[in-house]
Parts: C-alpha cells; structure tokens; sequence
C-alpha cells in the first residue's frame, strides 16, 4: 500500500516505459499474446535485426505467462506485477537476516524497513520492467539460502540446492549477477572458515551451465569471463591439500584478473568506463576525445557515480541510522556474507548509481540493529517512510543547496510523444527511422516500426552504431544522409538537446565534438532547415522534429527552441522551461 501510493502520488512514472524496459515491455507482451520471440527482431537494428538472444529476457517470459493465466489489460497487469514483485525482497531479507544470525525481531524491522526506503522504491514504481525487478528478489534469496548453507549445523544439501537454482536464474535475469557472482567466489574462495563441498559445487556447477546453456552468456563468452574462473577454481579447492587450496585461491583470482583484462566480451563498455573513472578520478575530462567512444557513451546517468547529493538523497536518514548501529551489527554478524555483501553494495553504489537497489537492502539491517528497544522503532519507521513520502521537496531543498543533485529531466514530455508515436504508426511499416537509441526503443515497442538503433548497449554492433551517428549528426548532410542510406532509414528524428545540450550527457560529448560547427547537419536541421538539400522536414513537436530523407518539405509550426532569434539565450535550462511552460 505505501509503494502503490509513492507511485501515485509521490513520484509517478511516465506513463510509458523508458529506455530498455520498452523493449521489455514489447517481449512480455507478445508472450501473453501466445506468439515467440523471434531469434533475431526485425523492428529494431534496421535493416539487419537484433538477435535476442545476446540478452537476457528471462522476465519477459515470466510476465507474459503470468498474464496469461491472470489475464486482464496488460498495460494494468504489468505495471501491478512490477510493483508486486519486488516485494518479494522483503521475505528474502528476513530470511538472509535471520540466517546471519541476526534476531528474528532485527529481521523483522530490517526487512520491513526496506519495504518503504526511498532507494528500493525508486525502481519499483510500476513503469519499469528493468532486469533488476526480476534479478533483486532472486538475488536476495541466494544471499538468504547460502547464508544458510554457510552456517554451521544447517541442512547444507538442501540450502546448498535452492541457492544453485536460485543463482543460475539469477544469471538468467540480469547480466550484473555475472559480476556479482565473480564476487561471490572471491568470497567463497577466501572466506576465513573454509565453506563445505556443497554450497561450492552448487553455485559451480549453477555458474558454469548458465554460461553453457543460456544463450546471452553463450554470446559474451561467459564460460572464460572472471565468473566462471573463479567458480571453477573454487570447486577445485575442494580437492584434499592445504597446497591445492591455496594454489586454487590465488592461481583463480589472477586468471580472473587477466580475464577481466584481456577478454571483457560484450561487457568491454563497463572495463572502458570502469578504467575511464579510475583515470580521470570519477570526474567527466572536458575534452570528451579523452575517453574511448565506449566511456563516452556509457559513463552516463544510471552508469555514473552519485554526486554527494544524490547520495544524501537516496541514504540520508538511512546512513545517519545505520551508524549508529553499526557496531551492534559488526558484533552480530560477523564473518557472514551479509556482512561482506555491504562493502560491496557500497563501492558498487559509488562506481555506477544504479547499483543503488543493493545498498538499498544491505543497509536495512544494520539500520534495524541500531536500536536495543522495541519503543524507538515506531521512530526509525517515521524518519525513513518522511523521507520516501518527501522525495520530491528534499531533492529541491538539496538542488537549492548546491551540493550538486540534479534530477534526470528531458525535453520531451509526453504530450509530445503521444503525438509523435502517432505520427509514426502512420508511417509506411517497412519505411526505417533513425532516432536516438531512447527513442528508438519508445518507436518500435509504441509505434512499431523498424528502428536503425536499439535501447540495449550490450550489442557491439548497436554501440557503434549509436556512436557513428553521434559523430555524423555534426557532419555534413551528405554525411548524415549516406548513413541513413546506408540504414535503410526513411525518417530520422531530430532532437533539441543534439545542439542545447552541452553536458557529457549529450550527442555532441558523445561524438567527440567540442563545438558543433554551424555549417553541420545539426545546427542546420535545429536553425535553418531550408538551408538543407536532402533531408525535409515533415513533423515537429516542442523538442523533437522529423526529417526524411529526399522527401517533400511540409509546413511547420513556430516554436522558441528552433527559431535562431532565441538562440543566444536558449541554454538547455530554458529550453527545459519552455518545453514545460511554451509561453
């Protein structure tokens, strides 16, 4: 109940899925429609395809059989199954609490203390079918069940199983359970009381045979990456001889290493910006021709780091809190991989923001430890559902502050993407648009029309994509045209932001251009489209137009952010005002 009214009255979603989830939304529904996921998908990476099995599309499968049997509007079903499911975290943290030897009343309040943390609420709000609304609740109950098998006295056999299966769909969840997973073996690998057979060769054997059967591993090379290493160095350990062991230890974590190095597979953009952040101190450089085109395009927000606002946004309260019980929690829990997985839940928050979800449920329990009495818990539940249900007048008082939060905002609202997906169901079905990889996954899974680039950055071939366009939008329009010839792409939407937005968010930061040049495709189709030969423009909204290649020219509508008087002063601020506020 306080999740559905956060999401519809606190901070609403779009009405639309956003960014990788369209496509989501688009599989979940053909499998409630009873038709396939064909192997390799026409609509998007036009005119070649998309295979879909380079990426995980387990939760597609679970959300299209489950409207099935439920029934019912599918747009109403998959927002309730994408509120609903993620509660199923809440269970998995009392058992993972209570198996690290916390006490069944610190379970109870940590697990429910999760339920209204501003950080596990934020992908949970309905809009969203993100890998991570599958993965966290698995994850969280593979933590629970091999605490348990970890624990000395427990049933090792039948934890040790139940943790195998619930890594290996795990694996077929989320592509981040295979870094975590090469964690995992770190940890089993070095942990102080060696673990049993059982639990080690579970996950091994979960490990390797995910990276064998399921196809998307299968295509990054999975059975090589640092996973699969350490997995099987970990089984190794198990063979009779203090030597053996520690040989095992360390000849593992070095292969891992050099595996990480030297064979990054699909995964080659999280290394490039993993190594761009160390290089430049986690700050963007000026000059975006510093990084590799791959940091360029993934060292944004999602994939960033959290400003210290954001930070004090998302764990405010909950750091204050868990301070103060820290200590208590240290003292409880030990040498447990409840303890080991806060760290890491920790650097990973601070590498890429968007591993918020799991320092959002390492940190509920050492919140829930901080208080010996039952009188002080009606208190921490106040203080951290205050800060759910204020999310949006603390991140202003926070912006207003200086201390460097700034919400994601865009230019397109969606009044004016309703009237462009309409626009472009009226489209010839076989006629490609080039759009930017956001809104290209909006088009095919809203408008269904085939799309030259995809919302999914694990293809290398979509990457380049991406980044050639990024690079040609400020050529010239022979340039820009042979690309879109090249594509088979009709139609390309321009947008905005491609001039208006100069941050290392934007097109132009992305194409290694310092100062779009006003004799390139962009400035021309954004200030003066009659200037331009081959490409026409056929419709506009308030931030986006549409162009198509050797086409008829139609009338357009006045609007202040493409008209050239305004220019001097329409920063990307305004032009958000305007979008916002026409007038």
């Amino acid at each position: 109940m306080f999740r559905f009214h956060f999401s519809q009255y606190v901070m609403p979603p779009p009405s639309r899925m956003q960014g990788e989830a369209t496509q989501a939304y688009r599989y979940a529904l053909m499998v409630s429609r009873g038709e396939p996921i064909p192997a390799t998908d026409p609509l998007v990476m036009h005119p070649r395809g998309f295979p879909t099995g380079q990426n995980s599309i387990f939760e597609e499968y679970i959300t299209g059989w489950l409207h099935r049997v439920f029934g019912g509007d599918f747009d109403v079903f998959i927002r309730w199954f994408c509120l609903a499911f993620p509660l199923l975290s809440i269970p998995g943290l009392y058992l993972w609490s209570r198996a690290a030897g916390l006490p069944a009343r610190t379970a109870l309040a940590a697990s429910a203390l999760y339920g209204i943390l501003l950080p596990a609420l934020l992908r949970a709000r309905g809009e969203s079918l993100y890998r991570e609304t599958v993965a966290i609740p698995l994850l969280v109950f593979l933590g629970g069940t091999l605490e348990a098998a970890l624990r000395p006295g427990s049933r090792k056999i039948g934890w040790s199983v139940a943790a195998g299966v619930l890594l290996f769909l795990a694996l077929a969840s989320w592509k981040v359970t295979g870094f975590l997973s090469a964690f995992l073996f770190l940890y089993l690998l070095f942990r102080r009381r060696p673990a049993g057979p059982a639990p080690i060769l579970m996950l091994g054997a979960a490990q390797l045979t995910a990276s064998l059967l399921l196809s998307h591993m299968r295509h990054d090379g999975a059975i090589l990456s640092p996973g699969s290493i350490l997995a099987a160095a970990a089984m190794l350990s198990r063979i009779p001889g203090r030597g053996v062991r520690r040989a095992s230890r360390w000849i593992g974590a070095g292969s891992a290493v050099l595996s990480a190095l030297l064979l990054p597979g699909s995964g080659g953009h999280v290394a490039a910006v993993a190594l761009a952040k160390a290089r430049f101190l986690f700050r963007h450089p000026g000059d975006p021709t510093l990084l590799s085109p791959d940091a360029r395009l993934f060292w944004v927000g999602g994939y960033t780091s959290p400003t210290p606002g954001e930070f004090l946004w998302l764990f405010g309260v909950p750091g204050i809190l868990a301070a103060s019980g820290a200590r208590r929690f240290i003292a409880a829990a030990r040498g447990t991989l409840l303890a080991a997985f806060i760290p890491l839940a920790l650097a990973g928050c601070l590498f890429f923001d968007r591993l918020h979800v799991f320092l959002a449920a390492a940190v509920v329990p050492v919140v829930a430890m901080a208080f010996r009495r039952n009188a002080f818990l009606p208190v921490v539940f106040l203080l951290v559902g205050a800060q759910s249900l204020l999310a949006p007048q603390s991140a202003r008082a926070i912006e207003a502050a200086g201390l460097g939060f700034r919400p994601g905002a865009s230019l397109l609202t969606d009044g004016e993407l309703d009237g462009y997906l309409e626009w472009a169901a009226s489209t010839g079905e076989d006629e490609g648009i080039l759009a930017y990889w956001h809104m290209s996954g909006l088009t095919s899974a809203y408008a269904h029309r085939p799309v030259v680039l995809h919302t999914f950055f694990e293809n290398r071939e979509n990457r380049r994509r991406i980044q050639a366009f990024a690079s040609v939008l400020y050529g010239t329009e022979e340039e820009l045209a042979a690309f879109m010839a090249e594509n088979r792409a009709e139609y390309l939407v321009y947008q905005a932001d491609f001039i208006l937005d100069r941050s290392w968010q934007g097109t132009a930061y992305l194409g290694g251009v310092v100062s779009p040049p006003e004799t390139g495709a962009a400035y021309l189709m954004h200030y003066r489209p009659e200037a331009l030969e081959r490409l026409a423009p056929v419709w506009q909204g308030w931030s986006i137009r549409v162009f198509r290649l050797d086409g008829e020219a139609a009338a357009l509508p006045q609007n202040p952010l493409f008209t050239e008087r305004y220019r001097s002063f329409m920063d990307y601020d305004a032009a958000l005002a305007a979008t916002a506020d026409p007038v």
